[in-house]
This record gives C-alpha cells, structure tokens and sequence, in this order.
C-alpha cells in the first residue's frame, strides 16, 4: 500500500516538475524577443508584449524582436550599433539569421528598424518608412506599449503580404562573399569578356608564327662573321681587396580579426522621434 502511495506521489511530482520547466522554456524563449533596458513598458504589457512578438515570430518563421536602450547612440552610428546587437545576442532563424528588430533609444531619442537575412526583401524603402511612420507616431506622444503594438502589427500585416514587387531597397546592404556576389550578378558577361579574349588571344599567337618552318627563315651561316684573336694578360702586380658588407632588412608586419562570422546581409532606417 505504501509502495503504491509513494508511486503515485513520485508521477505527481514529476508532472509538476515538467510543466514548470516546460513553462520556463516559453516564457525564456518569449523574454528573448523583448530587451526593455530602457524600462519604458510596465510589467503587464512586457507580458503581452513577448506572447505577440513569440506569436508572429512562430506565424513568419523570423525572429521579432523590440530592443530599447538609453545608450544615446548617435543617429549615424544606429544601424552598426544594431547589427552589432543582433548578432552578438545570438538573434535570426534559419542560415541567414533572419528576423526584423525595433530598437528604441530613450537617450538620444533616435529609432532605428533592422531586418536581416529573407526577411528584408519584404521590408524595401517604402514599408521601412510606412512602419516608421506608424511607431514614430506613438514614441512621439510617450505612447510606447502602443509603438510596440504597431510595429507587431505591422510585420504581420506585410508578412501576409508577400515579398513586394517593386519599390526601391537601396536599404539593403550585401554582406556576402565578393566572390560569390560578382558570379551570381555578372557571371554571364564575365564568360563572354573572358571568351573573347581567349579567341583574340588564339588568333594573334597564330598570325604571328604561321611561317615558322615554312618562309623567312634566316641564314644563319651565310650572313655571319666570324673573327678570332689571340690576346694575353700580363699582370705584374695584382692587389685584390675584399670588402664585405653585411645587409640586415626589416619587415614590418600586420595583424587582422575577424568577427564570429554570424554577419550577413541586412537592411533597415532610422529617425528621430
């Protein structure tokens, strides 16, 4: 009867104990989104904050995320600033870490809006500044959980839009490899500059020695001299001095880092509110 009590007493602890880490795990994963460093949203919206920014993370695939500061950054230093931020807080999903992130800095009043990996080429100029309108709006009047709810909002809104067709994204920047980028972009002209100075190349080296064996051979025998003398050197005194000189160089060397190789290509803009 005892061994049955105490059974029954280890599964009830054991299930307790699996929905507290299970419980922990989401809101870890939820928390993860939302960075209030500059405290600007009361405990309940940070709640309902970090369930919608999960909740559209998991709908898009990306990682949302709102990051807010007081740091004072200056408006010229945002954007590497918040690439910096991402990567190094271990931000993006899939291979090219995609995901979008608002940052708010309280100190120098600037907002800055980052998208990374696929997720920019759903973000050009035009909705980059149609969401900084709508979260400028609010940040302008103190209104910040309602700034956060815009934002979200309109992630998911042009998620479901699809990729835009036209628009300018001058916004983005590639970060790929130069190699790879040149192929992907110029490959095809690159072959045919390269085929036709192979065939230009083929066809001179031909003209050139065509004859060889054939015509304008020289006669080497008929049309050279050739005289010989016999000539002494008679040294009576000989003075050889030796002179070594030694020669010592320097070089001077460099030394190059490099980052955690998490960057890739991003876009995104800023302004004041």
């Amino acid at each position: 009867m005892l061994m049955k009590y105490t059974k029954r007493l280890s599964a009830l602890v054991c299930a307790v104990l699996l929905t507290l880490c299970t419980s922990v795990a989401v809101f870890a994963e939820a928390s993860y989104k939302l960075n209030d460093s500059a405290d600007i949203f009361t405990s309940e919206q940070d709640t309902t904050i970090e369930e919608q920014l999960y909740e559209v993370s998991d709908l898009t695939g990306w990682d949302v995320i709102i990051y807010t500061n007081e740091r004072g950054i200056d408006s010229y230093d945002m954007e590497e600033v918040c690439n910096d931020f991402y990567d190094i807080s271990g931000f993006g999903k899939n291979d090219d870490l995609r995901g979008i992130m608002l940052t708010v800095d309280m100190g120098s009043r600037e907002m800055y809006i980052l998208t990374k990996g696929d997720t920019m080429y759903y973000f050009n100029d035009d909705r980059v500044d149609e969401i900084l309108d709508d979260v400028t709006y609010y940040l302008s009047d103190d209104e910040y959980y309602e700034a956060a709810q815009a934002f979200i909002e309109d992630v998911e809104y042009y998620y479901n839009s699809g990729k835009p067709e036209g628009g300018s994204t001058d916004n983005i920047k590639i970060e790929e490899n130069i190699f790879i980028y040149t192929l992907k972009h110029y490959g095809i002209i690159i072959g045919i500059v390269a085929l036709a100075i192979a065939a230009f190349s083929v066809v001179s080296v031909h003209l050139r020695y065509k004859n060889q064996g054939k015509k304008g051979i020289y006669d080497l025998k008929g049309n050279s001299v050739v005289k010989l003398s016999d000539r002494q050197d008679i040294f009576l005194h000989k003075t050889v001095t030796v002179h070594t000189q030694s020669s010592s160089s320097s070089s001077r060397g460099g030394r190059s880092g490099g980052g955690g190789g998490r960057s890739s290509s991003h876009g995104g803009g800023g302004r004041s509110f």
